[in-house]
C-alpha cells in the first residue's frame, strides 16, 4: 500500500541567517557580550576547582598553585573574569526588578531601590568575606 502526499510541492521559505547577524544592532552586540561573560566564569570555576584540589594535595601542590596565580597572564585573565562578572551582575540586577512587580501603597515601585538594595547586599557580603579572610 502506498501513500500519497496531499500537500503542496512548493519549497518552504527558509530565511537566511548569516553568522554575523548579531553585529547589525548595538542591542545584539551588547547581548552577545553579556552572554559571552559565561566563558570567563567557566575559567574562574575551573581555577577555583584546581585550587581546591591543590590545597587537598598538600603544601607543595598549594605552593605551585599560588605560583601559577602570580603569572602575569593568569592575573590578566582573572582581571578579565572579574570585569565580566561585574558586567553580568550589573545586567542581572537591572533585570530583576522587571521580573517582579513590587507594590508600595498601591503604586508600582521603580527599579532603583531594588537595584540599590542588591548592590548594597553585594557590597556588605563582600566586605564580610574580606574581613573574615584577613583575620583568619
Amino acid at each position: 500500500m502506498t501513500t500519497q502526499s496531499t500537500g503542496s510541492k512548493r519549497k518552504p521559505y527558509v530565511r537566511e541567517m548569516k553568522a554575523n547577524w548579531w553585529k547589525s544592532l548595538p542591542f545584539y552586540r551588547f547581548y552577545m557580550l553579556r552572554e559571552g561573560t559565561a566563558v570567563p566564569a567557566v575559567w574562574f570555576s575551573l581555577l577555583l576547582l584546581a585550587g581546591v584540589f591543590s590545597l587537598r594535595n598538600g603544601p607543595e601542590s598549594w605552593a605551585g598553585f599560588v605560583h601559577f596565580l602570580q603569572n602575569p597572564v593568569v592575573m590578566l585573565i582573572n582581571l578579565i573574569a572579574l570585569l565580566a562578572a561585574l558586567l553580568h551582575t550589573k545586567t542581572w540586577f537591572e533585570l530583576a526588578p522587571k521580573a517582579s512587580v513590587v507594590m508600595v501603597k498601591g503604586k508600582k515601585m521603580g527599579p532603583e531601590p531594588i537595584i540599590a538594595g542588591f548592590w548594597g547586599v553585594t557590597i556588605v557580603v563582600t566586605l564580610v568575606v574580606l574581613v573574615i579572610a584577613l583575620f583568619l
